[in-house]
């Protein structure tokens, strides 16, 4: 199970939960991973301590040749341009996030880590550094559901980005948690070093006030999803594919 579809399941009414169960049991993960292009280009020039924005006009500037051919496919075309739109969106938010002042590298891949009784697969992009041997770990989120710019009224632009915040507090819990399960070999796990950039809020979100009680409600929900996972049966349009 992936750490953002956890924080979504901690969050959502029964209905909701049961379809997140269901995909994280039989969906099957797409072979090119969306906005891959604006992810690989925005890790690399955060790991750079020059910040060199030259590095992210090429990228932009490949991808906007790739959505004006004139065989390109619909979908590559659309790829094309969130990845130019999210690297937009992080730059002109890139103040807010506060990143430049810290001492971010690019990880290397983790193993899923168990929860009472589950496998969550938490893919950090940035560790982050801090004296006295701390260490951090960061994510950029670039998806764009639910959207809050994507509706006119206040209120469910509201409810949509404290429900982008939220998934938020729980993924920053879960960057601890997998720090904790490394036994100190990369340093003394620090929950303030850990974070949450999110692109369409344009903020960086850090542990929430209730951060502990958030922690125990992980392991609470991964009791529970190891005990329904063998019930989880696929439905009608898994079984067609």
């Amino acid at each position: 199970m992936s750490a953002t579809a956890l924080a979504e399941y901690l969050i959502l009414q029964p209905d909701g939960q049961e379809t997140i169960l269901h995909d994280s049991r039989f969906s099957r993960p797409p072979i090119v991973t969306a906005n891959g292009d604006a992810m690989r280009a925005l890790r690399a020039y955060n790991c750079d301590p020059r910040r060199d924005t030259i590095a992210l006009d090429r990228v932009k500037e490949a991808l906007n040749q790739r959505a004006a051919g004139w065989d390109v496919k619909p979908k590559t075309r659309d790829e094309a341009l969130r990845c130019i739109e999210s690297i937009d969106l992080f730059l002109r938010h890139e103040n807010a996030f506060g990143m430049r002042a810290m001492a971010l590298s690019q990880p290397s891949q983790f193993d899923a880590i168990d929860i009472e009784g589950v496998l969550v697969s938490v893919r950090p992009d940035f560790l982050v550094s801090g004296g006295r041997d701390r260490i951090g770990a960061g994510l950029l989120r670039v998806a764009k559901a639910p959207d809050p710019d994507g509706c006119k009224l206040d209120e469910t632009k509201r409810r949509r980005g404290e429900h982008r915040r939220e998934m938020a507090r729980y993924m920053v819990a879960l960057l601890q948690m997998l720090l904790e399960a490394q036994n100190g070999k990369m340093g003394v796990p620090d929950r303030d070093l850990c974070f949450v950039a999110d692109v369409r809020l344009g903020e960086r979100i850090g542990p929430a006030t209730d951060h502990a009680i958030r922690l125990r409600s992980i392991r609470g929900a991964c009791r529970q999803i190891a005990k329904l996972w063998p019930t989880i049966t696929p439905r009608p349009g898994v079984l067609r594919k």
